[in-house]
């Protein structure tokens, strides 16, 4: 299928109102095929032909409100015997700039098309801004640490959000199709799980499940947008790529580079969407392994924060000093293990752990009392101590 009916199809998977703002394929290229006329009757269509002898560049002029495109060949004997309709037999070498009609009025059919899905780009950015922060206020009472049972939920929807990677949310976006539907293949499979581990169907609360639906929402609205700009850029990358093959020019290269701005928008747009979603809905209920010790990977009860700033359970800390391993284990700052002591004790970090991590404090005493107790074990017996869950078994070895 060529490519202009493939985006006139998936064009009717978006939004009625955004159609008009997809780039003219169809319209670009019948206008090639005008730049073509007038490079051939111009005598400039195979320049790039000129056996190395013909020195020439293709640059753009003026701004993205009126490009013009020109070639700029140094006048010398090779030109003159090139294209002689051009250039007379020179006595001095200068530097001719030809100006292209129908290459300008092409580029500004492009531009005109670029600038005109910004506009669209900018109102869809301000609109789902705005329902981001109005799920950021839903979600903050919904899974407030107030309601346990909802929070624990919910730090399980966005745990499986995370898995997902619906978006991208580093620093480089892919304009590809492909991603688009990997976009698109990852929000399904997010969904599914949802069903599958009944997720949806434990959130209590109305508002919770209200929340969970604009979520949701605002995901779908948010890969009908990747696709729009996937559908926009692929149509640029392949009206380009045609232009070059048909006239012989450099578009790929120069385009890009004197059109950033209209581009760069447009990416800056989709990170910071997809960014966003990250720093104001999901961190609201904070994941457990942001907060786990690096040496028990367990939470880091009652927190020791080194004076090189990272931060142990304690219970590992004391393990370390007793084995003489005094230096931080992740950074290895000498002593700083060794000069830790009761004022290294995060208590805004344990206050904020008993406010959202309760359970998984709950399970870490608990092991700590079993290990405690191992200890005073060997500690009586001398002999090597295990603890067991089951009562049956064996507690020594």
């Amino acid at each position: 299928m060529k490519f202009a009916k493939e985006i006139e199809n998936a064009s009717y998977d978006l939004p009625s109102d955004w159609r008009p703002y997809l780039i003219h394929y169809k319209l670009l290229k019948k206008a090639i095929r005008l730049v073509v006329a007038e490079l051939r009757t111009r005598g400039l269509l195979d320049i790039e032909k000129g056996g190395g002898q013909l020195k020439f560049s293709y640059e753009f002029d003026g701004d993205v409100k009126n490009p013009q495109p020109c070639i700029k060949i140094t006048v010398d004997e090779a030109a003159a015997r090139l294209i002689p309709d051009l250039i007379p037999t020179p006595s001095t070498t200068s530097v001719l700039k030809i100006k292209l009609v129908k290459d300008s009025e092409f580029f500004h059919l492009l531009l005109q098309g670029l600038t005109h899905a910004s506009v669209l780009h900018s109102t869809e950015q301000k609109r789902l801004s705005g329902t981001v922060d109005a799920l950021e206020t839903q979600l903050a009472k919904a899974a407030s640490p107030k309601k346990q049972k909802e929070m624990y939920i919910w730090r399980d929807i966005f745990k499986l959000y995370m898995d997902a990677s619906v978006f991208e949310t580093n620093k480089k976006v892919d304009y590809s199709m492909q991603s688009f539907e990997r976009s698109k293949q990852q929000l399904q499979w997010f969904t599914k799980e949802l069903e599958r581990l009944n997720l949806a169907s434990k959130l209590g609360s109305k508002n919770s499940k209200e929340a969970l639906k604009r979520f949701l929402q605002m995901n779908s609205e948010l890969a009908d947008f990747k696709r729009f700009h996937s559908l926009n850029h692929t149509a640029m990358t392949k009206i380009l790529k045609k232009h070059d093959k048909q006239s012989g020019l450099t578009a790929r290269t120069e385009f890009p580079t004197f059109a950033k701005e209209n581009v760069a928008i447009v990416e800056n747009v989709l990170l910071a969407l997809y960014s966003t979603i990250t720093s104001k809905l999901i961190s609201i209920v904070p994941q457990i392994d942001n907060h786990s010790c690096p040496i028990c990977f367990a939470i880091a009860w009652r927190p020791i924060r080194l004076e090189c700033g990272h931060v142990f359970c304690v219970r590992c800390l004391i393990k370390a000093h007793r084995r003489k391993l005094f230096d931080c284990p992740v950074c290895r700052r000498k002593h700083a293990v060794g000069n830790a002591d009761a004022n290294n004790l995060d208590k805004s970090l344990q206050n904020f752990f008993m406010m959202y991590f309760p359970r998984e404090i709950q399970e870490k005493r608990r092991e700590n009392e079993k290990e405690q107790a191992m200890q005073d074990m060997e500690a009586i017996t001398g002999r090597a101590w295990t603890m067991y869950s089951n009562r049956d078994s064996p507690c020594t070895i």
